[in-house]
């Protein structure tokens, strides 16, 4: 009776605090906990135009999941805890500039029991892949290192021969911030696909909402571009031309019934599964036991007029 007077109290308490979350990006980064395991999507989408991307179309099967399996796995583990990741299927598109790749996986072994409660621990999902994994032509991980930071470094000495020759002006934006030549160099260079530091935020500083309809606690957060580079190139004859690199997501973590979180840790009612039948049992049980004495005591009264005749 006290953990539900507890829950109840926690729900009002989710409800009156939470808010409702507009996307920043298309890209996302989902993770719903359910039982034992957690299932997670990614949906990427990195835009760089500094060099030309070898045009391609797949899916991750056989030794390619295999080995994103494997990097996905040691990222994790790196983070926290001894976890497993598993059932990984996804698929890598390359075009104009863009790298997109939607990948789903299972992990285990990030869940725990304390008597009623269930426990998931959660500080492994900024975690960063920094193996150069590669697809066909396509080096789809280290995509800075790979393709961005040779175009930014080429001009880093623009004033020295022989590029003073041709190149007037050289600038370096991070975001909305100009910074010098090799800072520029340095960020675009580890600018990495599989890289979700900027999520470390704890977990109970997200924005948090309880969907009342799907019995679902929420935790969304979107954080500044995990990539926003610019370098701005003017010949001293013809148009000036950009090179960009952009690359942000929003991520998502979700629970069936209350969750609560300390820290990194999201904790939930492990019986409270059990509630939602157990009343309806009760209701349906009194139910048929009021059928039963509203006929018995009908059945006793017909057999007493009966008599009295």
């Amino acid at each position: 009776m006290r953990g539900r007077t507890f829950a109840a109290i926690s729900m009002m308490v989710i409800l009156i605090c939470s808010w409702s979350v507009a996307a920043a990006s298309g890209a996302s980064v989902s993770f719903r906990i359910s039982d034992d395991k957690v299932s997670v999507a990614l949906s990427l989408h990195f835009y760089q135009n500094a060099t030309a991307l070898p045009t391609l179309n797949g899916t991750f099967t056989d030794l390619s999941a295999q080995e994103l399996t494997a990097a996905l796995q040691e990222g994790v583990r790196a983070r926290s805890g001894n976890f497993s990741v598993s059932s990984l299927s996804g698929e890598l598109v390359s075009a104009n500039g863009w790298i997109n790749t939607t990948i789903q996986f299972e992990i285990r072994g990030a869940s725990t029991r304390k008597g009623s409660l269930a426990l998931f621990n959660c500080s492994w999902i900024p975690f960063n892949v920094s193996r150069n994994l590669r697809y066909g032509d396509i080096s789809y991980n280290l995509i800075g290192a790979t393709y961005i930071r040779p175009a930014f470094e080429r001009y880093v000495d623009f004033e020295k021969p022989p590029l003073n020759e041709t190149i007037a002006s050289v600038s370096y934006e991070s975001g909305r911030e100009e910074v010098v030549p090799m800072v520029a160099v340095n960020r675009a260079g580890n600018a990495t696909l599989l890289d979700f530091s900027k999520l470390a935020l704890p977990l109970e500083k997200w924005q948090t909402e309880y969907n009342v309809t799907e019995g679902m606690t929420t935790w969304t957060y979107n954080p500044e571009s995990a990539v926003d580079l610019k370098m701005t190139v003017a010949p001293r004859e013809g148009a000036e031309f950009v090179s960009r690199a952009l690359y942000s997501y929003n991520a998502t973590v979700s629970v069936e019934g209350i969750g609560r979180t300390q820290g990194d840790t999201i904790s939930t009612d492990a019986s409270a599964g059990f509630e939602p039948l157990l009343m309806l049992t009760v209701v349906v049980v009194t139910f048929l036991v009021a059928i039963v004495a509203s006929w018995t005591y009908r059945s006793r009264r017909r057999q007493l007029l009966r008599k009295r005749r």
